[in-house]
């Protein structure tokens, strides 16, 4: 292993996992080019980016996701389904857009281009606070973004810097196990379960594991759980995942040879960890 310490490792993972202006360059261009067409075809009261990237969480595999902000007339024409005003508006965009289709989670418009995924999120201002956006079945939840990147920026000072780029890990592993949970149900459970940022990353992460595995069956039952926790896999699938990460975590951490702890690591979040971009064996892209 190039670096000294599997601390040193993590921080050039992390690294690795750091949004760059020349990563998401094409997504902000496409993201004007709709947002100039959108105000041709309807009434748009404005426009902002949300989701991982405001909230300062997000990793080269997120989405960028463009919130439209529309007048208040849209939501009294379609209250009874929020599906209707996606479709709505995806098929005014579509001679335009012409990739552009609702995704399966039936929350967001996909704009796909060569290059550029993007996430178009419709969203209805409140007069007290916050948004309406899309539910997913057909009615509509309450959001407020200000309010989540305010919260997320203090909690990235107080632990120096550290939480977002613990989120940012969690997410990585949770993309190399095929995705078992929703990556915002995994940056909630960061920002609510850690708060002791004095200790390395492999025990920071390893205790995170340690406390899904402990309240994992007390999440999954919860009835709003499937808005927050499901992508697709069963509950058996993401137990079993979180058991074995809690294992080679656990092992990881208390091996005393430093290449091979790099290689349960590995294990665990991909190829990247603990290799220098200038090492034959490291992937390309």
């Amino acid at each position: 292993m190039p670096y000294g310490t599997i601390e040193e490792a993590f921080l050039n993972f992390i690294a690795g996992l750091e949004l760059t202006e020349q990563s998401v360059a094409p997504a902000m261009a496409k993201s004007q080019q709709l947002i100039e067409l959108a105000g041709r075809e309807l009434k748009v009261n404005g426009s902002f980016f949300g989701g991982p990237y405001r909230r300062g969480t997000g990793v080269p595999s997120d989405t960028l996701r463009l919130h439209l902000v529309l007048g208040s007339k849209y939501y009294y024409s379609y209250r009874e389904n929020s599906t209707k005003l996606l479709y709505f508006l995806k098929n005014r965009l579509s001679k335009f857009a012409g990739n552009a289709l609702v995704g399966e989670d039936g929350m967001v418009i996909r704009v796909k281009s060569p290059g550029v995924d993007l996430d178009l999120v419709l969203s209805i201002k409140l007069k007290s606070f916050g948004y309406l956006t899309p539910n997913g079945l057909g009615g509509w939840f309450k959001s407020n973004p200000d309010k989540e990147e305010a919260l997320f920026k203090a909690k990235d000072k107080a632990s120096s810097g550290r939480f977002l780029q613990l989120v940012k890990v969690i997410k990585a592993w949770n993309l190399s196990a095929a995705r078992p949970f929703d990556p915002y149900y995994l940056e909630l459970l960061v920002y609510y379960r850690v708060n002791d940022f004095n200790k390395t990353y492999a025990e920071l992460v390893h205790s995170l594991f340690a406390s899904m595995r402990m309240f994992l069956p007390e999440f999954l039952n919860c009835p709003a759980a499937d808005e927050v926790i499901s992508c697709g896999a069963p509950d058996g699938v993401r137990k079993l995942v979180i058991e074995k990460a809690f294992d080679t975590t656990a092992k990881a951490i208390n091996e005393c040879d430093v290449d091979k702890s790099s290689i349960l690591w590995r294990s665990l979040l991909g190829a990247e960890f603990g290799r220098s971009k200038n090492d034959s064996g490291y992937p390309a892209g």
